[in-house]
């Protein structure tokens, strides 16, 4: 037990017990301080105007929470912060705003197609907005989309080009609401064209699909590879992006099927081919694909151009544009076209519509739902056929 005011210091080699009093001076205490000490008077000293100090008065006025930040570091990172925040709020014309949503989009892992038609679609409303002299998005109000979307409605286009000429200028908007750029979103009950009532075009029957991949000679490599693209389109309903991003490392022929690694909204899903899909595609890998791969044997993509590069979206068009005339066929055969036949002839055979949903790609049911309404499945028909007795 030591005595009231003493503290233990044990010094002695002899263990023997050094009794020191201890010192109550603030001031002593600090000066027996190791050298190079900051003392916390100094961190904390106000200034002759009873303000505080710099960092204070800094943090104050961003946060308004006196010093609670203490950290230096930590309240010049909140006050530029601030201050860049400010400068974009002020900072709201059309044109800085349509590049900074673009690169939103792209940093988001947004398709460079899907970027594409947004920035085609936005142009136009942004186009608008000059005519009216509106050149910061501040000024636009609910008023303003309203007249805008009753100008698109009286436009001789479809339903669903009037939908994108609105859905990227209510995405824009909605990218200003979340990043604070503004605080309300005149775009707020404006609604888009309902999908479910667009009207589809005429799907090819499955006379005329037949009739239309027996159009290319197979006496020519390139009508070769055009036909093994066409299978490829109809046995498994994927998109043009979808199949012009194919690689050789993409295709099992021995399973039969194609692996879809940059699908829409970077999904992944694994797709079956038909048998005569494989078949063609066969044919090419094995004698048409190695000659063309002759210019460029780095290329990795499936489908080639006779001068070794990978084959475009607009090429493959062209060349449908072409065979369907041959065919005589009046109806639309776009790439598109091939999907949407795909998935109105797997319904029509009794396929469950989860099935047809898993190999589309879809999102949500209520987009496969669509192709239920091109050809009225006869439901008694598939109910005796596929249920089971009892």
């Amino acid at each position: 037990m030591l005595p009231r005011g003493y503290s233990e210091a044990r010094k002695n080699t002899d263990n023997s017990v050094q009794l020191k009093k201890k010192d109550n001076n603030p001031r002593a205490r600090q000066e027996n301080k190791p050298q190079g000490y900051q003392k916390t008077e100094d961190r904390r000293q106000k200034t002759e105007g009873g303000q505080g100090t710099e960092n204070q008065r800094r943090c104050l006025a961003v946060t308004g929470k006196g010093n609670r930040y203490r950290n230096e570091a930590t309240m010049y990172r909140v006050s530029d912060e601030n201050r860049h925040q400010r400068r974009d709020t002020k900072n709201m014309d059309i044109d800085t705003a349509k590049i900074r949503f673009k690169n939103y989009l792209e940093s988001s892992g947004y398709a460079a197609s899907t970027i594409e038609c947004y920035s085609v679609y936005l142009g136009y409303f942004l186009d608008y907005l000059r005519k009216i002299e509106v050149m910061d998005l501040k000024q636009v109000t609910n008023e303003t989309i309203r007249t805008y979307q009753l100008l698109v409605a009286d436009m001789a286009i479809a339903e669903e080009t009037k939908g994108m000429r609105l859905r990227p200028v209510k995405r824009l908007f909605g990218w200003l609401l979340d990043t604070h750029r503004l605080l309300l979103d005149p775009t707020e009950k404006i609604r888009e064209t309902n999908r479910q009532n667009r009207t589809l075009p005429p799907v090819l029957t499955v006379a005329e699909m037949r009739l239309l991949l027996e159009q290319p000679n197979l006496s020519l490599r390139m009508q070769i590879r055009d036909r093994a693209i066409m299978e490829t389109l109809y046995s498994s309903g994927i998109r043009l992006n979808e199949l012009v991003q194919l690689t050789v490392h993409d295709v099992d022929l021995k399973d039969k099927v194609l692996h879809i690694r940059k699908g829409k909204g970077n999904r992944q899903r694994v797709v079956p081919l038909g048998s005569n899909a494989a078949t063609y595609l066969k044919e090419y890998l094995k004698n048409i694909r190695p000659r063309y791969a002759q210019k460029n044997k780095q290329q990795r993509r499936l489908f080639l151009t006779d001068q070794g590069r990978p084959v475009t979206g607009n090429s493959i068009r062209t060349s449908l544009f072409h065979y369907k005339k041959s065919a005589g066929i009046t109806k639309t055969a776009s790439p598109h076209s091939f999907r949407r036949s795909c998935a109105t002839h797997l319904l029509q055979q009794g396929a469950d519509i989860r099935y047809v949903q898993k190999l589309l790609g879809h999102r949500h049911i209520r987009t496969t739902q669509i192709y239920t309404r091109v050809y009225p499945i006869d439901l008694k028909e598939t109910h005796t056929r596929t249920h089971p007795p009892c």
